[in-house]
Formats: structure tokens, sequence, C-alpha cells
């Protein structure tokens, strides 16, 4: 499928929101907030095979060809104005934290490597996020103790004799209530497994994709909010 440009008027895409049912409305904001079809089923009272055959209309109509395009038309669709249908609430703008405070989304990127890091800290800020960088896990609790983290990016492998990034999300999970992104170069399903059995929200290969990053920020911010 291919997806109309995102440089659409905010109106056309307006007129193809109210293409969607209401439910299909429902299912399609609950998409973009990240949670999965067993999720969303549950929290619609609907069997899975509905949620599907709903998710497969929604792309259609609105013409997305994956997850990020609809994260970003249901953001374009709500800073028009347009009611999402969940209630009366619209989609949440992405700077929204998920602590409820004003601002930008606070994120902490740890990556060993010195380019990649300083790469991922000035591309996220100048996308709107206040961003802080760690070479590993030793200044980890400065960080938290400085200002609280709303989505935590955590390389695995961060050198020799240094905790890796399965550690630090523990760790993480034990002390605050913040997203999780390992962000590898290693993609055996057994690494991926093991690092959502820590605690990460998403498991993301190397080399970054932003846009795809930017969208998993933003689904797991919503879920958490």
């Amino acid at each position: 499928m291919v997806s109309e440009p995102l440089s659409d008027l905010p109106s056309d895409l307006r007129l193809r929101f109210d293409l969607l049912t209401p439910r299909q409305r429902e299912v399609c904001v609950l998409m973009a907030a990240g949670l999965m079809n067993k999720e969303i089923a549950e929290r619609l009272g609907a069997s899975i095979n509905t949620i599907k055959s709903h998710r497969t209309e929604i792309f259609r109509k609105l013409g997305a060809s994956s997850l990020v395009d609809l994260v970003r038309m249901v953001d374009r669709i709500s800073a028009g104005g347009t009611e999402t249908g969940v209630g009366s609430e619209p989609a949440a703008a992405l700077s929204t934290p998920t602590g409820g405070s004003t601002g930008p989304l606070r994120l902490l990127v740890v990556e060993d490597e010195p380019l990649l890091r300083d790469v991922m800290v000035t591309m996220l800020t100048a996308r709107g996020y206040a961003v802080t960088g760690l070479a590993d896990g030793e200044g980890l609790d400065q960080a938290l103790a400085t200002a609280p983290v709303d989505v935590a990016l955590l390389d695995i492998l961060l050198g020799e004799d240094r905790e890796d990034g399965y550690t630090l999300a523990a760790r993480l999970r034990r002390c605050c209530r913040c997203g999780i992104i390992m962000t590898t170069a290693l993609g055996e399903l057994e690494e991926r497994i093991r690092g959502l059995d820590q605690g990460a929200d998403a498991y993301l290969m190397k080399p970054i994709d932003f846009d795809e990053l930017e969208a998993v920020i933003h689904s797991i911010s919503r879920r958490l909010r």
C-alpha cells in the first residue's frame, strides 16, 4: 500500500478520518497510543479478529502504509482540533511528558559510541525533546536525581566491566516509571526477548531510523501517561 504524502492539508486528513466508523476511530487512537491487538480488544470488549479487521480498514481509509504514518496522521488530526473518538480526549501532543507536567519530553540516551551518542542527542534535541546523553550507567543515578526521565534509550553493549543495557533497564524499572527503548546492533531473537523480559517497551535495531524512533517514543509516552 502506498500512503498519500504527509504534507496533505489537515482538512484532507480530517475528511479521511471522517470516513472511519466511530469504533474504527477508537481503534485508530488506541493503535497510535501503542496498544497491541489483544489490549485493544480487551479495552473495547471486542474479538481480536474484529480488531484486525478494523486495523485493515483504518490503514486503507487513511492511506497509511505503516504505524509511523498512522501516528503522524493522528497527531496532525488532533492538532487541527478534530476529536478522535475516545471519550472527548484528542490524541496527545508529542511534547506532553508522561508525568503530566508541562514542557518537552525528557529523554535519556545511554550510548557508549561518542559519535552516535552526539548524533542521537543532537537529532532528538532538534525535534523538541529535552535530552541527556550518557556513555554508560555510571552517571545514571545522578541524572535521575537531577531531573525525571520520561523515556530512556539504552544501548545494550556498553563496554567491558560496565553495566549492560539489560542491567540498566532492570535498575530503571525498580526506581522510576519511564518508558524504555533498547537500541542495539544485536538482532537475534533471543536478545530481543531478553530485552523485553528485562522491562523494555520496544527494541530497535541500529542504524536507528529517527522517524521510527520518534513514533515509538510518542506511543510509549502516551501509553504511560
